[in-house]
């Protein structure tokens, strides 16, 4: 059997205001080129199939689009919702789709439910849990966990499964590896506290984690826990960041091995330095002048309308950064300032004093300055 590890593909973003949804119509068509090529039999999606809980009608229609043509190729889709997903909109018509083998979870139900598919006389146990919060768990199961750890500790331990079978888990959580937490990019929002972690060693009891929620393709604490990425670049920290999908091939005596293939975008994430005049003239190697790009410029002098004129070298231009000397005393002052703030009022004022007076501020005045802040402050 083979089968295929998609998440995050944010069908509908914008970033910096352009739509992606072109380039994620491409990305789609590439990977149903992949599923072909590689006669897969099973394709899991991971969550955060929609960048928001009320998705626009372009993105509902190119997730359909995608589907069908799964369903076609006689390729069985399973997915999950992620935090990005809403649970109701994304469940809509599920026990329907089963027919044409779309199999849904998009809400907790009380369990981890399981789809299970023959790969000759071997049970592959597909386990989908979507995306959850220990509130929710909790209301449902009436327990009391504390932590994300302690939730899904819960429900695998209550969750029947046996060894002698291959068993698959699909997920959307903050997975790390002990002290290890995964590589993040702008695009994602970062745990607080670390009460959203999950530790990998709780997911020993199944042979493959396949992890939708953070964007950089990598692995958590063993090989087989796996984050497939998102399917396109959604930020400028992901510009050396290659995407790709993520192939299991299982055979009927429980061997398992994992192969990748590459995402070519249809439009890169890029990013280029120098003048104006070095971009205008093409001293800069440009490369696809389509690709969304990130400019510094490093001009001494102002430039009117820089994004304009850039515009008419990269037209998907996303970002014009500067980097000069003046920009730079800009960062310094701004800093300073910063600084500024933190100080004690007192030593501040003794600073002014001395930079007037030429002489320290002694320490009589000083007691009269520090009554006078007082009681302005009261």
């Amino acid at each position: 059997m083979k089968i295929l590890h998609l998440a995050d593909l944010h069908l509908g973003k914008r970033v910096n205001e352009f739509s992606m949804l072109e380039d994620q119509r491409y990305i789609l068509n590439q990977i149903l080129d992949i599923v072909e090529e590689e006669a897969v039999e099973v394709v899991m999606i991971c969550g955060d199939v929609y960048d928001k809980g009320i998705p626009p009608v372009d993105a509902i229609e190119l997730l359909d689009d995608f589907l069908w043509k799964l369903a076609e190729k006689d390729c069985r889709t399973l997915m999950i919702s992620g935090n990005h997903d809403s649970g109701d909109r994304l469940g809509f018509g599920k026990h329907l789709f089963q027919n044409s083998n779309l199999f849904i979870v998009s809400q907790f139900s009380g369990e981890i439910e399981k789809i299970t598919i023959p790969c000759g006389n071997l049970p592959v146990n597909f386990y989908m849990l979507p995306f959850v919060k220990p509130v929710i768990v909790n209301q449902s199961l009436g327990i009391h966990t504390q932590s994300y750890q302690e939730c899904l500790r819960y429900l695998i331990e209550h969750t029947k499964i046996d060894p002698e079978e291959m068993n698959l888990l699909m997920a959307h959580q903050f997975v790390t590896a002990g002290k290890e937490n995964p590589e993040l990019s702008d695009s994602e929002t970062s745990s607080l506290g670390g009460i959203d972690n999950v530790d990998y060693r709780i997911f020993d009891p199944f042979d493959y984690v396949a992890l939708g929620h953070i964007h950089k393709p990598q692995a958590m604490g063993r090989p087989q826990v796996r984050y497939s990425g998102s399917i396109l670049k959604y930020s400028f920290s992901e510009i050396r960041k290659e995407k790709e999908v993520v192939l299991l091939h299982i055979e009927e005596n429980k061997k398992m091995e994992m192969s990748f293939r590459k995402l070519k975008p249809l439009r890169d994430m890029r990013e280029i330095k120098g003048t104006i005049r070095q971009l205008m003239e093409g001293e800069i190697r440009l490369g696809n002048q389509e690709d969304y790009m990130q400019v510094t410029l490093t001009d001494e002098e102002e430039i009117l309308d820089a994004i304009g004129k850039v515009r008419t070298v990269f037209p998907n231009v996303m970002k014009i950064c500067l980097e000069n000397r003046r920009y730079a005393r800009q960062q310094q002052i701004r800093a300073e300032e910063q600084d500024i703030l933190h100080q004690d009022l007192l030593q501040l004022f003794a600073e002014f004093y001395k930079m007037q007076n030429n002489i320290e501020l002694e320490e009589e005045e000083a007691e009269k300055i520090k009554t006078i802040f007082e009681e302005v402050r009261q």
